[in-house]
């Protein structure tokens, strides 16, 4: 029985394999990275908890290269707080509202981020093992103890240092 278009008849007749191959996403589109990114930021801050603005200074910073090195550079006081870049990430809220609904932090006063104990356990491993993150990780773990409350303030405010 003949449909009413020849190229139908042809779709449906014919065999088709699909091979699986891999699409490239950016880093900051894929939640596991952002999660896992996230994890470190505050795993490696000072009590381990960090404030949605240091977090969010993290997030834009870690994404690139050129990032981290302004981000240390600021921290090292080569940048004044106009020189760098700072910017809103939507893929960071998007990470720490999976992170919460999974029981690996938790959000005190809608303003800081704490690890629970389960997720200090995956913080605890994503740093260890030396196969995944590597220039995330020495990045965090270089700039996130460094980052106070008042520093992110004069950041975001693009204050002077002194």
């Amino acid at each position: 029985m003949s449909r009413e278009s020849p190229f139908v008849d042809i779709l449906t007749s014919s065999a088709f394999t699909f091979t699986v191959r891999p699409e490239p996403v950016a880093g900051d589109l894929r939640m596991a990275w952002g999660i896992a990114v996230l994890l470190l930021g505050v795993y490696f801050s000072r009590g381990k908890k960090a404030s949605f603005q240091k977090l969010q200074f993290l997030a834009h910073s870690v994404r690139l290269e050129e990032g981290r090195e302004e981000a240390l550079g600021l921290i090292a006081g080569r940048y004044r707080p106009l020189d760098v870049s700072v910017r809103v990430e939507p893929w960071l809220n998007r990470a720490v509202a999976f992170a919460h609904s999974m029981g690996l932090v938790s959000v005190n006063k809608g303003s800081t981020v704490v690890l629970t104990k389960k997720g200090q356990e995956a913080a605890e491993a994503i740093a260890e093992d030396q196969g995944v993150l590597n220039d995330e990780r020495d990045f965090l773990s270089a700039a996130a103890p460094k980052l106070t409350e008042s520093f992110m303030k004069a950041v975001w405010r693009g204050e002077a240092l002194l």
